[in-house]
């Protein structure tokens, strides 16, 4: 669902064409007119009740599909131009004589995730790109059209247009000829390596949608130019103005006086002994930091009963939630352990939190967050009972500290006023799961090192009793880089199509595809 006010449309272009540009034939004084006059061909297709009808439409009012959108390459809805597009890219190709025939692609793919287009944004079920670029370099020929109906952050349109990259091509361990002509290493009958041609330098174009109106968000900021310049600028400026607003948040005192920076705070559920109601905090019990393990049972340290998890209740506390005007009742979690850096130390220190950390964090716990926050209560589901039982969690906010929380709902409200309003909410977007309280923090160790490592449990809203919160200021500088890295390394732009429907009500045209990716296939 799309939350009134969260995206707009400014009269800036974000970083793109600034100049005369031409869209299905029409010409345009710039991108902005562009956006303009296609918008208003989408608000009018919006009042017709039988486009609202088609399977898949997604939850949401006229203002909230037209400020998410960017048409014609982008609806938040069924998008009413792909015919014309297909129409358009058809006329663009180059009559070839050949007659096509590929063989069934057979080879092993392993690509990793280290990437920086890769790590731009998260999402579930992720395929690397560069996977996907073995396919449609095999597959298809340059201006091709490939089209995924299942397309997630959009890593196929991605593929599609590093096919035209001539660096990126030669990193899958290709060889590329000065005419573009690519080769790939074969064994002939007599075991020799040999080079053969099997494709050519050149992007394809892409048709990417799916049912979800948040994955095809984050496949148009994928599949949408933005000068790097511009963005860095602007990304820098934003998380300036956060960290001087909210980087006091994160601030601890080393041994020596000096002020370093949180890099993660570790929380830890509070349990009542059974035997003697002493509170008993999770991690210090339970979690065995030399051997590396979390112990299934252990002793009270008051009364030194065996105790383990399913054995205690939770420990409970009720305060006044303003934010929904109203007491709420939730499970108690400490800090336990505090993970930080200090300017001109190397490495990392660790401590356990110390009075000055506790008065912090009641401090940003006693004063309100101003700017707005979602704060939709939980439904009734499976996936929603163990956050609402065994934490009392009832409102979307819950899932977040006070800390995090104010810094996200700053982040929304600085970002209002950019011009790259849209790239740099997808960035935060992808800081969601991060910053929230479904991180889970397990130890583990290796050879005599003792590891951290944290994730959220994939698939569901589950809150663990040891939680990790991570810097936000931190990670949304680390996403930056990311992306930074990924705008430099493209050498011009296709721009992609994407739209938001079900599959299947489509309006393709027949044997207009020339090849469809699927994940899962």
């Amino acid at each position: 669902m799309m939350q009134n006010g969260l995206f707009s449309n400014d009269d800036t272009p974000q970083g793109q064409t600034v100049g005369p540009v031409t869209c299905l034939g029409k010409t345009f004084a710039n991108d902005h007119e562009r956006r303009q006059y296609f918008l208003k061909l989408l608000a009018e297709k919006l009042k017709d009740p039988e486009f609202r009808k088609i399977e898949g439409f997604p939850i949401g009012n006229d203002d909230d599909i037209l400020n998410l959108s960017d048409p014609p390459y982008y609806t938040a809805c069924p998008n009413p131009w792909i015919a014309e597009f297909v129409m358009e890219w058809e006329s663009q190709k180059i009559e070839s004589e050949e007659e096509y025939h590929r063989e069934p692609f057979a080879a092993d793919i392993s690509e990793g995730k280290n990437d920086p287009i890769y790590n731009a944004h998260s999402y579930h079920t992720k395929v690397p790109h560069k996977a996907i670029m073995r396919y449609i370099l095999h597959y298809t020929n340059p201006g091709d059209i490939v089209f995924d109906g299942f397309c997630g952050t959009g890593m196929t349109g991605v593929a599609a247009q590093m096919c035209g990259d001539r660096n990126v091509i030669l990193s899958l361990g290709y060889q590329v000829l000065p005419d573009g002509t690519i080769l790939k290493e074969e064994v002939d009958e007599e075991n020799h390596s040999i080079w053969q041609p099997f494709s050519r330098v050149g992007s394809r174009k892409a048709i990417l949608n799916d049912l979800s109106p948040a994955a095809s968000f984050i496949s148009h900021n994928y599949n949408t130019p933005v000068d790097p310049i511009a963005f860095e600028k602007e990304a820098t400026r934003i998380l300036k103005a956060i960290e001087s607003e909210c980087g006091w948040m994160y601030e601890t005192t080393h041994t020596d006086g000096r002020i370093g920076r949180i890099n993660y705070t570790v929380w830890s559920d509070v349990f009542a002994c059974p035997e003697c109601t002493t509170d008993i905090v999770f991690w210090d019990e339970a979690v065995d930091q030399e051997n590396g393990c979390v112990r299934d049972t252990f002793p009270c340290p008051n009364c030194g009963a065996t105790l383990s998890k399913r054995l205690m209740k939770r420990a409970w506390v009720t305060n006044f939630d303003p934010i929904i005007g109203q007491p709420t009742t939730q499970a108690r979690h400490a800090p336990v352990l505090i993970n930080y850096s200090v300017d001109g130390l190397p490495g990392r220190f660790e401590k356990r939190p110390d009075q000055d950390d506790l008065e912090l964090i009641n401090k940003i716990n006693s004063e309100p967050v101003l700017d707005w926050v979602p704060s939709n209560e939980l439904p009734d589901g499976f996936n929603t009972e163990q956050p609402k039982k065994s934490h009392g969690f009832t409102s979307v906010h819950h899932f977040y500290t006070k800390r995090n929380l104010k810094v996200l709902a700053a982040l929304r409200r600085l970002l209002k006023s950019s011009n790259m309003e849209k790239q740099l909410l997808c960035l935060v977007g992808d800081q969601l799961p991060r910053a929230s309280k479904m991180h889970k923090i397990a130890i583990s160790r290796l050879n005599t090192n003792l590891s951290k490592t944290a994730g959220v449990l994939a698939g569901t809203l589950y809150v663990p009793s040891n939680q990790i919160e991570y810097c936000l200021i931190s990670m949304i500088g680390f996403r930056i880089a990311d992306i930074i890295s990924y705008q430099k390394k493209r050498d011009g732009y296709t721009r992609q199509i994407v739209s938001t429907a079900s599959t299947h009500v489509m309006e393709i045209k027949d044997n207009s595809i020339d090849y469809m990716f699927f994940d899962p296939p």
